[in-house]
């Protein structure tokens, strides 16, 4: 993506272990953020590699790295950031990466927007995207904000249980009123999708607004729990996953569509998997990263509770 940068003209950051490699505060910084957060390439590297880099980090936090550029080292955090869970610090599943949500989501994808649908592929595919984000919210999950194995069967039932059923209802109300194009008929998955996603984070998260979430100064030193910040973070993030299901739907469907009308979409074979898979990709890596910027990862705030005081500003992390 460095091209790009050249293009718009911005440049990242001086190395840093604490700020973003791009200015938070544009919304290209936010989406450069997250596509370097999606990016595959950190697939790439074996776990001794990643290790590696972690060490590489260390040293550098001590003074010891030597003379390293920090293209280098943003390299190297990009990747420790993609490997190791940052409460923990022990390896993620690859397939459950932030860097293997495009891979694992082009077949999910595929099967819900593209494949003919049938009484059984709509529920099929639901359950199979709902299995897959459950995996991934538990292979992510928040230490300082942890949640039970109960908690984590009934956020799997109750989105599951939720997409197939609204998918199957709004798939017959739509075919009924609508009609039965592809266009038409997408709305119900992407509704379904919407409506369990949100379900889904309001199991895994409610503790947040009992509890509160922790706040820090502009230094990272935690100032205590807030119940204003997380209600904030939770309902910016609530209408960002509800909200971008609707584009990640429809674009891919657009796409075909307008490919097959200048002849550039093949209707079989290897060239209709090829079109599907790059089609998918632009959606998850350009399309999804672009909801998610629509807010800034760390928020911030000038006042919250009365008991809570900072030197600067109060910063949090409104969570994915």
């Amino acid at each position: 993506m460095d091209f790009l940068d050249k293009i718009v003209g911005v440049a990242p950051r001086p190395f840093s272990l604490t700020e973003a490699k791009f200015d938070q505060g544009t919304f290209y910084g936010r989406w450069r953020y997250f596509m370097d957060l999606v990016s595959p390439m950190s697939l790439f590297y074996s776990l001794d590699q990643a290790k590696d880099m972690k060490n590489l980090l260390e040293r550098y936090k001590e003074g010891k790295a030597g003379s390293i550029s920090d293209a280098d080292l943003w390299k190297a955090r990009q990747v420790v950031q993609s490997t190791f869970h940052p409460d923990t610090g022990e390896p993620i599943l690859k397939a459950f990466r932030f860097s293997a949500f495009g891979p694992a989501n082009v077949p999910i994808m595929i099967g819900m927007l593209l494949s003919k649908k049938t009484p059984f592929s709509i529920p099929f595919w639901q359950a199979v995207n709902q299995t897959y984000n459950v995996g991934f919210n538990y292979c992510n999950r928040s230490i300082n904000s942890p949640f039970t194995t109960t908690q984590l069967a009934i956020s799997y039932l109750l989105a599951t249980s939720s997409s197939v059923i609204i998918s199957m209802y709004l798939d017959k109300l739509i075919t009924r009123r609508g009609g039965t194009s592809l266009f038409v008929r997408t709305l119900g998955p992407a509704t379904a999708v919407a409506i369990a996603g949100c379900l889904n984070l309001m199991v895994i998260r409610y503790g947040e607004l009992i509890e509160g979430i922790k706040v820090y100064d502009r230094e990272g030193n935690t100032l205590g729990m807030s119940h204003i910040a997380a209600n904030d973070g939770l309902s910016k993030t609530f209408a960002i996953r509800f909200c971008m299901q609707y584009p990640c739907c429809f674009w891919p469907v657009i796409m075909v569509g307008a490919m097959g009308k200048v002849g550039l979409y093949p209707h079989k074979g290897p060239g209709k998997i090829g079109a599907e898979v790059f089609v998918l990709c632009t959606t998850l890596y350009f399309v999804l990263t672009a909801c998610f910027a629509a807010y800034p990862q760390i928020l911030e705030k000038d006042k919250l509770e009365p008991h809570l005081v900072s030197p600067n500003k109060f910063y949090y992390n409104r969570g994915l």
